[in-house]
């Protein structure tokens, strides 16, 4: 039987691909607590190694060439705090697996190529704070969701192809500071709202664009 030292100095294997099928191999021990795949010129990865770290709190993958990525194996990473995934070229992604991280704190899909997007899952990141989104493809995005994410503090919606968002449910944010969206983008939210006592301070410098409706 391995005593606890020999166990935390085990490594653990990480394998990626280049676009032209180079293999990207990294290790790190079974006791990291970051992930850092930065700027490795990674395509595909296999992230079902992560099943085997107990404690990562950091995640990075931004700075790629990922067009399509697995997050299945982040199901079980209840103490997650950091999910990077910007700078790649991700067309489409399936949020569904973060219903387990719990924990997370920071998601950033920026500067991909993201059409379209259901944020639902997140409704199990109570502990969200930053969700970056700009810099993609998207035509439109439900908000719903982010109305039960009450530490929500960053929202970055810029440099998409949104024509109108509903804003409502960032009314129910009291802690957003910082909200981004492009001047073009018409914002509506219900008349019920305009009258609110306490409005975040993310939503003020937009009041008087908004259609209440």
């Amino acid at each position: 039987m391995k005593t606890l030292d020999e166990t935390e100095m085990e490594e653990i294997t990480i394998w990626s691909e280049t676009k032209k099928g180079g293999k990207i191999v990294e290790r790190f021990p079974s006791n990291a607590t970051s992930i850092d795949l930065n700027d490795r010129r990674i395509a595909t990865t296999d992230l079902s190694a992560l099943k085997s770290f107990s404690n990562i709190e950091t995640l990075t993958l931004s700075g790629n060439e990922i067009q399509i990525i697995d997050l299945n194996p982040l199901r079980d990473c209840d103490v997650l705090l950091e999910l990077s995934l910007g700078g790649n070229v991700i067309e489409q992604i399936d949020l569904t697996p973060l219903e387990g991280c719990v924990s997370l704190m920071h998601l950033d899909l920026s500067f991909n190529k993201i059409k379209t997007i259901n944020i639902t899952p997140l409704v199990h990141c109570k502990d969200l704070k930053a969700l970056h989104l700009y810099e993609n493809k998207l035509e439109s995005i439900d908000l719903s969701v982010l109305s039960k994410n009450k530490k929500l503090r960053n929202l970055t919606l810029e440099k998409n192809n949104l024509r109108t968002v509903d804003v409502s449910p960032l009314f129910l944010c009291p802690n957003l500071v910082k909200f981004g969206i492009d001047q073009e983008v018409a914002m509506t939210a219900a008349s019920k709202l305009k009258t609110q006592s306490k409005i975040p301070i993310g939503l003020k410098p937009h009041l008087s664009r908004i259609n209440w409706v």
